[in-house]
């Protein structure tokens, strides 16, 4: 059995001691997870993953096997488990040996996308200019740090359409990524915009996977960076000014997972963003249940994201929320008071 470079590589991080990359011979070193290397353990690294040879090999103990029989040894898998294992991973490439389906899978996430949020691939690339700026992205905007972040954030360098641009992943209540939104790093990329969608995809709600399920209140966020930033909060990667807020797969989602929660929309400020007063106006009306922005905070911030930077904080209440929290006609009322002022 020919197992997925991916994932054989998954494996060796996960059950050898202080794995690491050595990128001038694409090789992968650790500790050696058979023999533990006696004493030396933790201070040299003896055994290596080659995936040119396919081929894991110990210096200390002489272990040398094809990767999959390492794993069975290593992880007490057998090798019909590691074929399952391999397949409900969603690993894209083939397992040699095994009949596999007809129906060819979809990349889950763009081309050779990076995990910002793992050192040891970041490290790769840490001459990388682009790799520099997604960085300092996260660290400039708390991204990294938030309350409310998901497991991962993605950088792809090869990919076409999403090339250069941070990746959010929108992982399902199966914890599986089924959707993922795009955001431009490079201030002079004007030619894009400044948020995509991946293509041919049904939008899904974002980080629907975190959220508390005994909790009263659900958070909706219209796009996922401000729900970084409160507890039990989703975010839709955006809505139409029309009757339909959500799509058929995120009403999906709401009436089967979070059909016990109360809804309420966390737009951005009224009091600056013109669209969102529309479109709150437009939630209100359609029964929901939105925050109205107050005036000293929503004449200086556009949205949560604003807040967080300028507060130095990676959380805001949800209680900030619920005190701000209108629907019908008092939160018509308190949106006719922003338009007065506004005007």
């Amino acid at each position: 059995m020919i197992l997925p470079t991916e994932y054989v590589i998954l494996k060796f991080y996960e059950f050898s001691y202080y794995p690491k990359y050595n990128k001038y011979n694409n090789t992968y070193q650790a500790g050696c997870a058979i023999c533990r290397e006696g004493g030396s353990l933790g201070k040299k690294r003896r055994c290596y993953y080659i995936p040119e040879n396919d081929n894991i090999f110990c210096h200390n103990c002489g272990w040398s096997s094809k990767p999959y029989k390492w794993i069975c040894e290593v992880s007490g898998l057998t090798q019909a488990e590691i074929y399952e294992d391999v397949k409900e991973k969603g690993n894209d490439t083939e397992v040699i040996g095994e009949q596999q389906p007809d129906k060819p899978k979809s990349s889950t996430l763009p081309q050779d996308s990076i995990n910002l949020f793992d050192s040891t691939q970041t490290d790769y690339y840490r001459d990388n200019d682009i790799m520099r700026l997604s960085l300092q992205l996260l660290k400039s905007r708390r991204l990294d740090t938030a309350v409310n972040r998901p497991n991962a954030l993605y950088l792809s360098l090869k990919a076409n359409t999403h090339k250069n641009r941070l990746i959010i992943p929108f992982v399902n209540e199966k914890n599986e990524i089924e959707f993922y939104q795009s955001r431009t790093i490079l201030s002079y990329d004007v030619k894009m915009p400044k948020y995509l969608s991946k293509s041919n995809s049904d939008r899904t709600l974002f980080n629907i996977n975190k959220v508390d399920r005994n909790s009263e209140c659900v958070y909706i966020f219209e796009g996922p960076i401000n729900a970084f930033f409160t507890k039990n909060s989703i975010a839709v990667a955006g809505i139409n000014e029309g009757k339909q807020s959500f799509t058929p797969r995120q009403q999906e989602q709401l009436d089967n997972v979070l059909r016990l929660q109360t809804k309420v929309w966390v737009l951005d400020s009224q009091w600056i963003d013109n669209a969102s007063f529309v479109k709150s106006k437009i939630l209100l009306e359609q029964g929901y249940k939105v925050f109205i922005w107050p005036e000293n905070i929503g004449r200086l911030y556009k949205d949560f994201n604003d807040i967080a930077i300028a507060a130095k904080k990676d959380e805001i209440s949800a209680e900030f929320i619920d005190n701000n929290t209108h629907e019908g006609l008092m939160g018509i009322l308190k949106l006719t008071e922003i338009g007065r002022s506004r005007n």
